[in-house]
C-alpha cells in the first residue's frame, strides 16, 4: 500500500523550498554569467562554494543544497574562507529561508561583509 501525504501545508512547503533554490541558484548564474552546469565543469566544488557566494547571500545549508554541495566540505570551505578573511558570517542570526531554523548569512562578495557584521540587536547597549 502506497502512502501520500495530501497535506495542503506541506506541498506548499515543498514548492517554497524548491524556489528558494531555484532563485539561489539563478542569482549564481546571472551573477557569473555561466550556468550551473557549466561552472561545475569549470570548477572544483570549493571553488564554486566561493564564486556562489560572491553572487547570493544566503545561509550554508540553503546555498549547499541549491548548488548540491556537501554540506560537511562546506564547512571545511567556509572555515578556510574565513580564516583568509574571504567570508563572512552575520553576527546575527535569522531563519534559514529553506530548513526554517536559526542561522547566519554567509558571504564571500566583501560589499556585503559591513552589513553582515553589523548587529540589529541592541541587546549589548543595556550593560555598555
Amino acid at each position: 500500500m502506497e502512502t501520500t501525504n495530501n497535506n495542503p501545508l506541506h506541498k506548499r512547503q515543498y514548492k517554497d523550498k524548491a524556489l528558494i533554490l531555484d532563485f539561489i541558484r539563478k542569482q549564481v548564474e546571472k551573477g557569473t554569467g555561466r550556468s550551473l552546469t557549466e561552472l561545475k565543469k569549470e570548477h572544483s566544488e570549493e571553488r564554486l562554494f566561493y564564486i556562489g557566494l560572491k553572487h547570493t547571500t544566503t545561509t550554508k545549508k540553503a546555498f549547499c543544497k541549491a548548488l548540491n554541495i556537501n554540506i560537511d566540505n562546506a564547512c571545511r570551505y567556509k572555515r578556510a574562507l574565513e580564516l583568509d578573511g574571504n567570508l563572512v558570517q552575520s553576527k546575527d542570526e535569522i531563519i534559514c529561508p529553506y530548513t526554517k531554523h536559526k542561522a547566519h548569512l554567509i558571504s564571500t562578495n566583501s560589499k556585503e561583509f559591513e552589513r553582515l557584521q553589523k548587529s540589529k540587536t541592541n541587546q549589548l547597549k543595556m550593560f555598555v
